[in-house]
């Protein structure tokens, strides 16, 4: 997903997804962008991991931040493969 637009561009996970399966945002337009979750999923970005179910979400700080997570546990957990930039994890 490339994050184009002057508001915040939400982009929720898949509630189903294989492992290896992949989602990559990045960052273009001046609002930002946010991964959001859904029930039951985490996403774990080095040593610390989301807050688990929809209250959980990684979020850009600069407009040309960008992202790639990769599902490791079907539907449930993901992980940061890579990043550019000062993601914000709640």
């Amino acid at each position: 997903y490339i994050a184009d637009n002057a508001a915040l561009v939400t982009v929720t996970l898949p509630s189903t997804a294989s492992v290896g399966a992949i989602v990559e945002v990045a960052g273009k337009g001046a609002g930002g962008w946010k991964i959001a979750q859904n029930s039951g999923q985490t996403i774990n970005f080095g040593s610390v991991a989301t807050t688990a179910g929809v209250g959980g979400s990684l979020a850009s700080t600069n407009r040309y931040d960008c992202i790639r997570v990769v599902c490791v546990t079907a539907n449930t957990t993901w992980v940061v493969f890579s990043s550019v930039g000062n993601i914000t994890v709640v």
